[in-house]
């Protein structure tokens, strides 16, 4: 059956934590493409919060959450695109696969090399994103996932550019790229959609033959997730805006990352969307609350294996309202 069915063609959205990848779906599933997608979401936290920041409905979305996805989900994956593949009525014309920031896109490459989606699969786009302002801060013991991610990349991103000078962005690349990496410069993740969808003779090529950057050796086959651990939160109760931003300034550094939704006093209809990455703190207004929805804030931060879930649990709930303090409106936005 799978042979007279059309090929799909796979487009692979990476980059470390908080570099984009999300803003970067959103623009490509609200794109003028006339393209059917389906959108699979790797989230490393228990909480899939990126499938919940997609703004577009119209699309299949499958999320892959608690784990990596070239590690701990390899198998969720491998049975989500087979039954994409099996599909012929809605099946999709392309699968965009964003990973979680731990994970290697090459790995993710690999998987789809395997024998039972070869020949019903064909590799469009790696594209890795990079945080022009943090990543020439990343961890020594991360650096080595950041440089895998980059060797994987067809093109990279260089995201939020005008949030370094024209000197630190030259340096940047060169520190970090291949002498022959295609790059593209960009704000709030903003490239022009052919670089996703790109069907040109010399890119659309079977999954067998794509490859890291010339003169590149991965050297150490540990499981990523095994650098980085995560932690989720919950609370029903509104929370102080204020002495939320005092508890999450008040991380420690081997916090990389949060993300979530919030459930702020002062706003009962409406839910905030938190993005933290490193000492960067953005804070904006989002969808009013969903009938059905449960009203609650919930947030998954990111950290090395020090993450210690119990002192972050005892921080964050320093931010939950009590009923007899005063209702106060507060501005909302980013910190850099």
């Amino acid at each position: 059956m799978s042979s007279k069915l059309p090929i799909i063609r796979v487009s692979v959205i990476s980059g470390f934590l908080g570099s984009g990848k999300t803003t970067l779906l959103n623009r490509i599933l609200n794109g003028d493409h006339g393209l059917k997608i389906a959108v699979m979401v790797n989230d490393f936290g228990e909480i899939n919060i990126d499938a919940n920041l997609i703004v577009s409905a119209s699309q299949n979305i499958t999320s892959l959450a608690n784990g990596c996805i070239c590690c701990t989900v390899e198998s969720d994956l491998i049975e989500q695109l087979e039954k994409l593949c099996k599909m012929q009525e809605g099946r999709p014309e392309h699968i965009l696969i964003e990973t979680s920031g731990v994970s290697d896109p090459g790995r993710v490459v690999h998987t789809l090399r395997y024998p039972q989606l070869r020949q019903r699969l064909v590799l469009d786009t790696v594209v890795v994103l990079l945080d022009a302002e943090r990543h020439r801060d990343l961890p020594e013991e991360v650096r080595p996932l950041a440089q895998e991610q980059l060797a994987a990349a067809d093109i990279v991103v260089i995201n939020k550019v005008d949030l370094v000078s024209p000197e630190s962005l030259q340096e940047l690349k060169r520190q970090w790229l291949f002498p022959r990496a295609k790059v593209h410069e960009a704000v709030f993740a903003n490239i022009p959609l052919p670089f996703i969808f790109d069907t040109s003779p010399e890119r659309f090529a079977p999954l067998a033959f794509h490859a890291r950057q010339p003169g590149y050796v991965v050297a150490r086959p540990q499981r990523h997730d095994q650098l980085f651990s995560s932690f989720s939160w919950h609370s029903s109760a509104p929370l102080s805006l204020a002495a939320l931003r005092k508890v999450i300034g008040g991380f420690p550094d081997h916090v990389y990352r949060a993300k979530g939704f919030l459930y702020l006093q002062g706003y009962p209809d409406r839910r905030f969307v938190l993005h933290l990455v490193g000492a960067r703190l953005d804070i904006q207004p989002g969808a009013t609350w969903d009938e059905q929805e449960a009203v609650g804030s919930h947030l998954v931060v990111i950290g090395s294996r020090q993450l210690d879930a119990q002192a972050l649990y005892e921080r964050l709930e320093q931010s939950v309202c009590h009923p007899e303090l005063t209702v106060t409106r507060l501005a909302v936005g980013s910190e850099r």
